[in-house]
């Protein structure tokens, strides 16, 4: 994901820099009255408001996909003689039939046991 943003990027600072090259025209040293402002907002205005867009955005999908496998999940087990055990497990430590839960043990199921994942709605 980080290559994405820092090619996002790239790609924004060389469009930065070709507005920048393409709007400087070659002006004549000695110019005939002073001139006129034009209206209007400015390219480099334009590609830096971009930039932070971009990186705001970037920055808010990277906090909520942290925040989302970051959630604590109940998992229910009940093995084929039908005792039920419960564990908890961050969401990006469940792999199917295989997860780690949030002391650290690692549980891999049996094909005959059986998984409820629970999740908090806190």
């Amino acid at each position: 994901m980080l290559t994405k943003i820092l090619f996002t990027l790239a790609v924004i600072l060389v469009v930065a820099l070709v507005f920048r090259v393409k709007n400087t025209p070659a002006k004549p040293a000695a110019a005939a009255g002073p001139a006129a402002s034009k209206g209007g907002v400015s390219a480099a205005m334009v590609a830096y408001t971009l930039l932070g867009l971009v990186i705001a955005i970037s920055a808010l999908v990277f906090v909520l996909h942290w925040q989302n496998q970051h959630r604590v999940i109940d998992i229910q087990v009940t093995n084929s003689q039908g005792q039920a055990l419960k564990y908890q497990a961050y969401k990006k430590a469940i792999e199917g039939r295989r997860f780690t839960t949030i002391d650290g043990v690692s549980v891999d199921l049996a094909d005959s046991d059986r998984i409820e994942i629970l999740e908090n709605n806190d």
